[in-house]
């Protein structure tokens, strides 16, 4: 065997390990998730499987849009109908991580694209009737902002604020109870977001992710969290804009 068709022979095993551990983290999806995701599919496509000339970007180690399932229907092999999707970057997990941590990795970039899915208004947006040139028009956009980094006109907690945070919370609860123990802090929180660390809002908000596991996230979200919980959230954002004070036209 050449080195070169070893090493694609490598390449290959290693990314199908990847998707393996993919799979784990799509049921583990549907255990901690059920009631919402119930029978819509959901789809966990890896970066690997895309075309090169799309979503190939280094700016990302994963994400999800609410119309996402739409604009990759014709690269996912098992498309099944709408359904919430979020892409995976499989090349960028085997580039940076270690191969003891990609279990961990995986698993926490799941849980935090899922939570972004449970904290829409609904887990794929409605776009019956529009013409499929729009569509392909945003999926050029999504795909051309990939290769970009992170817009700097927005607060590093934009997209991940108090909703996210405790879904987030109520996620890694249940996934320790099903045998996946993930940090909190590896998904939501903390100085990359200018906020507190996790473990403090985890400390904020109590014992509400054990006494609300029978209910949906939907429901989770439908009530107020504890007064501790949203006295933190608004002094970390009235912390952050006095940091930032040319951000304080951003609605918070």
């Amino acid at each position: 065997m050449s080195q070169l068709t070893q090493q694609d022979a490598t390449a290959g095993h290693t990314l199908a390990h990847v998707g393996t551990l993919l799979a784990a983290a799509e049921r583990l999806c549907h255990v901690v998730a059920g009631a919402d995701l119930g029978t819509t599919p959901l789809y966990i496509v890896r970066q690997s499987a895309l075309p090169a000339d799309r979503f190939a970007g280094d700016h990302h180690r994963a994400f999800t849009t609410p119309s996402l399932d739409l604009y990759l229907q014709d690269d996912i092999p098992d498309y099944r109908g709408r359904g919430p999707c979020m892409v995976i970057n499989d090349l960028a997990l085997v580039e940076d991580c270690e191969p003891e941590d990609w279990e961990y990795v995986v698993t926490a970039s799941v849980l935090h694209e899922l939570a972004h899915i449970l904290d829409r208004p609904a887990l794929v947006e409605d776009r019956t009737g529009v013409d499929p040139n729009r569509l392909l028009f945003e999926a050029l956009v999504v795909a051309n902002s990939l290769k970009r980094p992170l817009s700097c006109d927005l607060p590093a907690y934009h997209g991940h604020g108090a909703g996210f945070i405790r879904l987030t919370l109520h996620l890694c609860q249940r996934a320790a109870l099903a045998g996946f123990d993930v940090r909190p802090a590896a998904i939501c929180g903390g100085r990359r977001y200018g906020l507190s660390h996790a473990s403090d809002y985890q400390d904020a908000l109590g014992d509400e992710p054990t006494r609300c596991l029978g209910m949906s996230f939907r429901a989770i979200a439908a009530t107020p969290p504890c007064a501790s919980f949203s006295r933190l959230w608004q002094e970390d954002v009235v912390s952050y804009h006095r940091r930032f004070p040319h951000l304080k036209g951003v609605s918070v």
